[in-house]
Order: C-alpha cells, then structure tokens, then sequence
C-alpha cells in the first residue's frame, strides 16, 4: 500500500492510500472490462450518511494514465464530497425532502461497469477482543452482489504491519485480473492469517 501511494504522490501532491488504492483498482479493472463500454465508474462510500463519490474515465485514458494521472482523478471525486459544506447540503436535502432509499444509477449497474469503493480504514480491528484475543480478520458484510456492480472493501490488516486485508464481489474477469497481479497475495497462507 505504501508503495502505491508513493506510485500515486508526484510532484509535491501527496495522495491517500484511499486513493492510491483506487487508483490501481481503476488501472486494473479496464483490463477486464469489455472494449464497447466507453466509461469506467467508480464510487467511494463516505461517512454516516452515505455520500457517493463518482469518478468517470475512458477506457483509454485508464490504460495510458499513470497510477498518479489517475489518482489526481480520484482525489478530485472525493474531494467533492468530504466536506462540510457537501454534507451540510446533503443533509438539508434530505431533510427537505423526505426520499427514503435512494440509489444512484452507477450503484445499479445501469451504466456499464463500475466498482464501489468502501473504506474501512478506521475500522478498529486490533483494538476489539471478544474475551479470546483480538481477532486476525475483520470484515464487513455486504448485499451488493444483487446490484449490478462489483464492490471492494479494504481496511488495514490485524498484523498492523502496514499492509491491508481487501474483500471483494466482483465480476470474473476483474478477480481473475487482480489475483494475477503482484499487488495482491492471497490470504490463505499461514502467515497471513497468523497460525
């Protein structure tokens, strides 16, 4: 993850892991996803009240851009929707008009392939312990898979040794293409899940 984010920060702009990550999530998933779709989106889950951050590039650009060409793009779309004044419209909004369950049409996969960022970043794994130790693994539950559109959750890994456990639902061609990078290593080993 670091290295990423190194890959991700030039000239003087730093960028998150968050973004980072997403970053090479974009860079990668326009290897598995089929020519005609013109549009990649992405959407990053943000806060309490849920905010969707919608980025948007072309298949070409995701193939020539830079991992940092590419996260500039991400850190623009969060930036857009973490921050006050964003949150205190939405919430005036919502409180206006009463919507009830509202879903983007990227969510329902309405237009072409997309992935949801959901962070877990300050989810506090090491620091629970149910009376038998704090746990190697922590995960989020999902029912995205019935929505059209892959979904990604990371959050840092229980070894706290600066690396990230990542979860996905994702079509075929975009696990087979993120299994087979060096990125990823799989959880299975012993080392990985402490035994």
């Amino acid at each position: 993850i670091s290295r990423l984010q190194q890959l991700a920060s030039v000239n003087g702009k730093k960028r998150t892991k968050v973004e980072a990550f997403s970053a090479y999530i974009w860079k990668i998933m326009v290897t598995s996803i089929d020519e005609k779709h013109g549009k990649c989106k992405m959407g990053c889950y943000i806060g309490n009240v849920l905010s969707l951050a919608v980025g948007e590039a072309s298949v070409t650009e995701l193939k020539q851009g830079s991992i940092s060409e590419i996260a500039s793009r991400v850190h623009d779309s969060i930036t857009k929707v973490t921050n006050e004044a964003h949150f205190l419209d939405l919430i005036d909004w919502i409180e206006c008009h009463r919507p009830g369950l509202m879903l983007a049409r990227v969510v329902l996969g309405r237009d072409g392939p997309a992935v949801l960022m959901s962070s877990g970043r300050r989810f506090p794994v090491v620091e629970l312990d149910f009376g038998f130790g704090s746990p190697v693994l922590g995960a989020v539950s999902s029912i995205i898979e019935r929505s059209g559109v892959g979904y990604i959750n990371q959050r840092p890994s229980a070894k706290c040794d600066g690396s990230w456990t990542v979860s996905a639902i994702l079509w075929p061609e975009l696990a087979t293409a993120l299994e087979s990078d060096f990125i990823f290593q799989p959880m299975s080993s012993a080392d990985h899940l402490q035994l």
